[in-house]
C-alpha cells in the first residue's frame, strides 16, 4: 500500500476546500443537530454515503454515529459524483462533498447543507455552522487539494514546480475563481505543505484506529 509520506514529495497546497455535510431535500433537518435527532427516530436507520471504505466521509460518518449515539448504514460509492446523484434522487439521506463541487446543488435547493467540517464557516455560506459549533469537534477535518511529485524527484524540479504553482495561486483570475467556489487559494512552500499533511495524518490516525476502519 502506498504511503503519502513515504512515496510522494509535497510541492504545495492547491487550495483549502471545505467539506460540507449534506442531506437530501426530503430530510426534515436544517442542521446537524436536527439531523441526528431525526436519524435516531428512523427505523430502519437511514443510509449515509461515502466515496469508499476509509474515505473522509466514511470516517466522519462513523465519528458522528459514535459521538452522537445513533445508527446509519454506510453505502460506499466509487467517487463523489454517483454519491451526489443518489442523494439528489433521495436514495441516500446523508453524505458529504467538497463545497466547490456541491455549491450548485446547494444554491438550487436540491441538497441542504447542515454543517461544515472546517474550523470556520464558509465565506460563501456563512449561515452553515461548523461541526464543532454543533457539538461534534472530533469530526472537524480539513479538506484540501494539493500537489505532490513522486518521491526522489530532483530538488530543482520540485522547486520549479512550486514556483509555477505559487504564481498561479496568486494570479487574480485563478484566486478569484477559487474564492467564488468557496475555497481558499494555496501556494505555500513544500516544507509548510509537508508539515500540514504530517500533522493531519497524526491527528486522524488514532481516530481510524479507534473506529477499526479499513481502507480498501
Amino acid at each position: 500500500m502506498h504511503s503519502i509520506e513515504r512515496d510522494f514529495a509535497p510541492i504545495s497546497l492547491g487550495a483549502n476546500v471545505p467539506m460540507i455535510l449534506l442531506v437530501n431535500a426530503q430530510v426534515p433537518a436544517r442542521n446537524l443537530t436536527e439531523f441526528v435527532a431525526w436519524a435516531r427516530a428512523q427505523n430502519p436507520p437511514p443510509f449515509y454515503g461515502s466515496t469508499g471504505p476509509g474515505s473522509t466521509m466514511n470516517l466522519v460518518g462513523e465519528i458522528l454515529k459514535r459521538d452522537g449515539q445513533f445508527q446509519m448504514e454506510h453505502v460506499p460509492f466509487r467517487g463523489a459524483a454517483p454519491l451526489v446523484q443518489d442523494m439528489l434522487a433521495g436514495r441516500i439521506a446523508f453524505g458529504g462533498d467538497q463545497l466547490s463541487s456541491s455549491l450548485q446543488h446547494i444554491r438550487s435547493g436540491a441538497l441542504k447543507p447542515i454543517a461544515t467540517l472546517a474550523s470556520q464557516r464558509p465565506r460563501v455560506l456563512p449561515e452553515v455552522p461548523t461541526v464543532r459549533e454543533q457539538g461534534f469537534p472530533n469530526a472537524e477535518l480539513l479538506g484540501w487539494n494539493g500537489f505532490f511529485a513522486p518521491a526522489r524527484t530532483p530538488a530543482p524540479v520540485l522547486a520549479r514546480l512550486h514556483t509555477e504553482i505559487a504564481a498561479a495561486a496568486r494570479h487574480p483570475a485563478v484566486a478569484g475563481r477559487i474564492l467564488e467556489l468557496g475555497a481558499e487559494p494555496g501556494g505555500n512552500s513544500p516544507e509548510e505543505f509537508g508539515a500540514s499533511v504530517h500533522a493531519q495524518i497524526a491527528a486522524v490516525r488514532p481516530l481510524v484506529q479507534a473506529l477499526r476502519m479499513q481502507v480498501e
